[in-house]
């Protein structure tokens, strides 16, 4: 089993309970310990939260943060996430702020990426994906 970041819509459906992606969570947990969260996913979760006067889903999502492993924008994942940014402004296409810093930190560290949003990060060279959604 290889070690992952999970992508913010992932997170989302873990919360949802749903549960082909709760059981995937549980099966991961129990083999490494913790799950690894980025810090821009983190800052998506909570901002859109906080839009929806989330107050209950907020504190428990924080709850949840605190026991996982949260991945920070470094040396490293600034220079890949750079690379992804300028090939994609060099080949006329675009991607999300997040996604692509999301991208950086799972390559820099790598992880493979687990998200339901495989067509947002096909560009993004040497980046492993799974979905575990399906």
């Amino acid at each position: 089993m290889n070690k992952v970041l999970i992508d913010t819509d992932i997170l989302s459906f873990y919360f949802k309970k749903i549960p082909s992606v709760v059981e995937k969570f549980e099966n991961y947990i129990s083999y490494f310990g913790k799950v690894n969260i980025s810090r821009p996913t983190v800052i998506e979760v909570i901002s859109g939260l906080k839009a929806k006067n989330a107050t209950k889903q907020l504190a428990e999502f924080r709850e949840f943060v605190a026991k996982h492993t949260i991945l920070e924008i470094d040396e490293k994942s600034s220079e890949i996430t750079a690379e992804y940014i300028a090939f994609l402004l060099q080949s006329g296409r675009h991607s999300g702020t997040f996604d692509v810093l999301i991208a950086g930190i799972a390559k820099a560290n790598d992880l493979t990426l687990i998200t339901n949003n495989t067509k947002d990060y096909q560009n993004f060279s040497g980046l492993r994906l799974d979905n575990w959604k399906i």
